[in-house]
């Protein structure tokens, strides 16, 4: 029979059940646990920063990106920060370079299920999926090094075989030595009191860029996923703020209690799509052949008609674009859909998220506009709109 790989939940107690579940699968007679990791997106993979923003091991090693990085911050971190690891241990150092945000192979997971229920949901507003992933580290291990344990690297009294096993995945800087094709699983040394507050653990990627996704594929699976819906996010805050996983837990400091104690009392209002919309698409009267935007209700003089909408632009020098080679169709969306602000076009981020405002037909010389943007590029009625009425733009911003 085939395992079944991913599960949905709507409850912490649905998340816990299944965890359980999962640990009595792996580890029926055994005092083990799986690693868990929380990520804000279900469609993520399990990819390290690294190799998402810098390419393939290939291209590191070729580049020396990853030993430049490293030496970096081992050179510029001590002035920043109260502790450093003790001498000049590799291991150490990479586990701080990872908990404080530098791009490193590891990806981090952790032994506690409710914290990564947290970090799954924890900066979604439930416009998403998100999702927490479980792994069995110690089966991983035996794939990778022949040893289902984990290993600590740099933790004292640690043998020199088991230390050697794991040295591979982290060469000494600029020695260009090759690490292994698969991941692997370790533990770190509590260098940093988040480090042991959120019971972290460590995957480390060999060259393999997919290495841990593709654990999901083997005929006994060694990782698992828990798809939290997005439409269950905001109730699973709450329940996790009742349980007492919080910010302060997860990150156990000042800025961490600021953030606790703020959301603790946040009104968990119930999303209102329909609130300030005053417009609606239909073919414009104005421009025949394309689309415009078309007031449903009587806007008044000096009214935002497109409150909330994603009002993020990108500026994009004009001769940039001219330089381009585009299909007739995209040069025809930047004419259409873009805003000017000198010798630079504003656009969507990506033309997929093309809100109502971007389809604002142009003031000709026999049309008069009825809206215009301010100096932040939002729009407002210049007049009174009738119902019925199509929304014609003056591009220009009002002066500062």
């Amino acid at each position: 029979m085939k395992i079944k790989t991913q599960i949905s939940i709507s409850t912490i107690g649905d998340f816990l059940a299944e965890a359980e579940s999962i640990k009595n699968d792996w580890f029926p007679d055994e005092e083990l646990r799986p690693w868990y990791r929380g990520q804000t997106r279900a469609e993520w993979s399990l990819l390290p920063s690294l190799y998402r923003n810098y390419g393939t091991y290939q291209e590191l090693l070729r580049e020396r990106t990853e030993d430049e990085i490293r030496e970096e911050f081992i050179v510029r971190a001590p002035v920043f920060s109260d502790f450093k690891p003790a001498g000049d241990d590799d291991w150490e150092w990479y586990f701080l370079m990872q908990h404080y945000g530098a791009p490193t192979r590891l990806l981090d997971w952790t032994e506690g299920a409710l914290l990564a229920l947290y970090f799954a949901v924890k900066d979604n507003q439930g416009h998403f999926d998100s999702a927490v992933w479980a792994l069995d580290p110690y089966s991983l291990n035996g794939r990778s090094i022949n040893l289902e344990e984990v290993i600590p690297p740099s933790a004292q009294g640690v043998f020199g075989k088991d230390r050697r096993r794991v040295r591979k995945w982290l060469p000494t800087r600029f020695t260009r030595r090759a690490i292994p094709n698969k991941p692997i699983a370790v533990f770190p040394t509590h260098i940093a009191r988040r480090i042991s507050t959120q019971r972290s653990c460590f995957t480390v990627h060999g060259q393999h860029y997919r290495g841990l996704d593709r654990l999901e594929s083997l005929r006994t699976p060694l990782v698992r996923k828990i798809i939290v819906p997005g439409f269950c996010v905001r109730s699973i805050k709450r329940q996790l703020i009742n349980s007492g996983i919080d910010e302060a837990t997860i990150f156990p400091d000042l800025d961490g209690l600021g953030r606790a104690v703020g959301a603790e009392y946040v009104v968990a209002n119930e999303p209102r799509p329909e609130r300030g919309v005053m417009t609606k698409l239909r073919p414009s009267k104005v421009s025949p052949g394309n689309i415009g935007v078309f007031a449903f209700a009587g806007i008044k003089k000096g009214t935002r008609p497109f409150q909330g909408e994603n009002e993020e632009i990108v500026w994009i020098e004009k001769k940039v674009i001219a330089g381009r080679k585009l299909s007739s169709v995209i040069r025809q969306m930047y004419k259409e859909h873009t805003l000017e602000r000198g010798d630079r076009l504003g656009c969507p981020l990506t033309f997929n998220r093309l809100t109502i405002a971007w389809y604002l037909q142009r003031a000709t010389s026999g049309v008069r506009p009825n809206v215009r943007p301010n100096q932040f590029f939002e729009f407002y009625a210049v007049r009174d709109i009738a119902a019925g009425e199509e929304l014609i733009a003056d591009f220009s911003p009002t002066p500062d």
